[in-house]
């Protein structure tokens, strides 16, 4: 059966924790991980969670994904134990996705039955499931509900496949070296899996801390950088402006000195001053006239800039 949705449309799954679950582990406790499709008869087609290590009966993920709808009417969901040999399964059910369109804003936050192998309700998932781009959404905030899974036929197949599998896998194990040897080795290796998957865990943690530390460090540099260079600048600014200032308060004093006859004492030739016509300088030893105001530039030396300056 397929819902009248648009293209276009979207479901969120937000997966946060499941409580209760039945307990397939002979041996320590149980690693679950949370996998849904929304077409059961495609086994590629399926999403997991993270495994939670240990959590036993009582997982947390608290993960989220978004797919495509595109008319599909159910979600089916599992809830496996991540084994060395085949994945056990612990809890499966389909929720029906009536149920969300039509929840208040497309929105059903809610703990869903979860069903053993056999059939038995056992535990429960919490999730939260959106739909968007749906026509007909009522726009109401939503709430936390009850929310109803059930056990679909082709999805109970599913199950029975996976089971066999697992006894498969188990009988094959146990034909290689006895039941007790087996069950022994079994442990040690999920022990030493354990283990290692717990350093590794703890590795990429470190390393993860690292490098933020290491990102956190380098920004900082560039801040301090960043900012000694503006300061820098600023202060240049500030310094160019002095000079200016001085320059000119100097020129203007020159001035003055000439409105009473020019020749009554000589200033080195400045490579920013300014002059006007018939002041007069010494560079390299020598005499030259100004012959037209300007403020001058290192460029503009009077042995070079012969429209602005003349020997006397």
């Amino acid at each position: 059966m397929m819902l009248g949705q648009s293209h276009g449309s979207i479901l969120t799954v937000a997966v946060h924790s499941a409580s209760n679950l039945q307990d397939v582990e002979t041996i320590g406790k149980q690693d679950p991980y949370f996998q849904f499709t929304l077409d059961i008869n495609n086994p590629k087609s399926f999403q997991k969670t993270f495994v939670h290590k240990n959590a036993g009966k009582n997982p947390v993920w608290n993960q989220t994904f978004t797919v495509p709808l595109n008319g599909e009417a159910e979600l089916f969901f599992e809830i496996m134990d991540e084994e060395t040999t085949a994945d056990a399964m612990i809890g499966f059910a389909a929720i029906n996705l009536s149920q969300v369109i039509h929840a208040p804003g497309g929105v059903l936050s809610a703990a869903f039955p979860v069903y053993t192998p056999a059939g038995k309700e056992k535990g429960e998932v919490t999730m939260t499931l959106t739909t968007a781009g749906v026509p007909g959404q009522c726009p109401a905030p939503a709430s936390f509900a009850s929310g109803q899974s059930h056990i679909s036929e082709a999805h109970q197949k599913r199950v029975k496949s996976i089971k066999n599998k697992e006894r498969a896998a188990d009988v094959g194990v146990a034909a290689l070296g006895g039941l007790f040897a087996v069950g022994a080795g079994l442990l040690a290796n999920k022990v030493v899996t354990d283990q290692k998957k717990e350093e590794q865990a703890r590795r990429e943690a470190e390393e993860a801390a690292q490098a933020e530390r290491e990102r956190f460090e380098k920004e900082k540099r560039q801040f301090d950088e960043q900012r000694a260079t503006y300061e820098r600048t600023q202060s240049e600014q500030q310094s160019i402006h002095t000079t200016s200032s001085t320059h000119t308060s100097h020129h203007e004093e020159h001035g003055h000195s000439h409105s009473g006859g020019h020749g009554h004492g000589h200033r080195d030739w400045d490579a920013v001053g300014t002059y006007s016509a018939g002041d007069k300088v010494i560079y390299h030893s020598r005499v030259y006239i100004c012959l037209q105001g300007h403020t001058s530039n290192p460029t503009w030396q009077p042995t070079e800039a012969h429209s602005l300056w003349r020997a006397d």
